[in-house]
């Protein structure tokens, strides 16, 4: 998947006990001379998300139990076929090290430099990159695992979300820390488009790091992903659309929710979403998934009792015969609709061709 890359550690000495609050860098520099280099972060994604394309924004079938039992192993909702997957079942040992390695590295950047000499989209970028960087590293070692929402609990002041446990020029911060800080410095809901959260119902992971040149390109494409999905929203009875929850959680990126919510959405609607958006009346948010966004779902083994499975011709990812009926539902939709995409594409492209003549 990713190879093992040397990287430069700097052992940090005893730290003082956290504050009841942090004190994260504000200013910044509007003519930086630094340009942090990603380049290992990059050969994480590279080698293990799955791109699943764009949404279709229609809902999944129910799922079916595992061929010849009862047991369903499978994420029952209808999003669960939406969302970029980390392929967390391939990892070895040393690779869920060197994530690890990584996420100390990067913590360790006000070391090298400090943050307040980064521009103001270069601080942008380190702050998803850490955070995400976090993300994968707790989740690779507790994979296998199905449910992350106990991770993110905001009601649970153990949860790992909330766990100031990592070491930041001299303070210990916390994935809450990050995103607070985040979501109230940088005065536009983009950004909130950046927190990997390892769920499918949270904004998509990314096969690249985040770039002070690329930071806000990539929050786009992120927020068009997720407002045209499933998973983001759906209308309902014609004049109420829900919404995820996740948009409550960022609830400090919409002071006046339900209008700025509304006019966000908007603004990323594809046309033909947007054109079913001009009666909406109400704004409920009722759409979770917090399945882990893998394609096992967390379950790795087979059930007992089960056929061996043997439809899996021409899948282009895999070429094992043994793979579990949800797992083969999920990689047979990504083909069939990359297919599709791609089909789309040419016809588009033979069309303007015509149209040039």
């Amino acid at each position: 998947m990713f190879k093992k890359i040397s990287i430069i550690l700097i052992c940090i000495c005893a730290l003082p006990a956290a504050a009841t609050a942090v004190d994260l860098p504000t200013e910044h520099s509007t003519n930086s001379r630094f340009r942090l280099n990603y380049s290992d972060l990059d050969t994480v994604l590279k080698g293990s998300v799955l791109n699943m394309g764009p949404s279709t924004h229609n809902r999944a079938r129910a799922s079916r139990n595992s061929t010849g039992t009862k047991i369903n192993l499978a994420n029952p909702l209808p999003s669960r076929l939406e969302g970029n997957r980390v392929m967390f079942h391939l990892l070895k040992p040393d690779q869920i090290a060197f994530l690890s390695e990584m996420r100390t590295d990067l913590l360790n950047v006000p070391q090298k430099v400090p943050i307040e000499e980064l521009s103001k989209n270069g601080q942008l970028a380190y702050w998803l990159n850490l955070h995400n960087a976090i993300v994968l590293a707790e989740i690779a070692q507790l994979y296998p695992i199905t449910n992350i929402e106990p991770l993110f609990d905001q009601s649970d002041a153990n949860a790992f979300y909330k766990q100031r446990r990592y070491d930041f020029d001299g303070q210990k911060i916390s994935l809450e820390d990050i995103q607070n800080h985040v979501v109230e410095n940088w005065n536009d809901p983009l950004v909130i488009y950046g927190f990997y959260m390892g769920a499918i119902g949270t904004p998509n992971i990314i096969n690249t790091a985040f770039t002070a040149a690329e930071v806000m390109s990539q929050l786009k494409r992120n927020a068009i992903d997720f407002v045209n999905s499933v998973r983001g929203t759906e209308i309902w009875r014609r004049n109420e659309l829900r919404v995820s929850t996740y948009y409550t959680r960022m609830g400090k990126a919409f002071p006046n929710f339900e209008t700025d919510l509304l006019t966000h959405v908007r603004a990323h609607a594809k046309q033909s979403f947007l054109l079913r958006l001009s009666e909406i009346e109400e704004i409920k948010p009722q759409i979770e998934n917090w399945y882990i966004a893998d394609i096992y779902n967390g379950n790795l083994n087979r059930p007992a009792g089960s056929y061996p499975v043997t439809s899996l011709n021409n899948l282009g990812l895999v070429t094992t015969s043994d793979l579990p009926d949800h797992v083969i539902e999920l990689l047979s939709y990504r083909k069939e609709k990359l297919a599709r995409q791609q089909r789309n594409e040419e016809v588009a492209v033979e069309e303007l061709e015509d149209g040039n003549n």
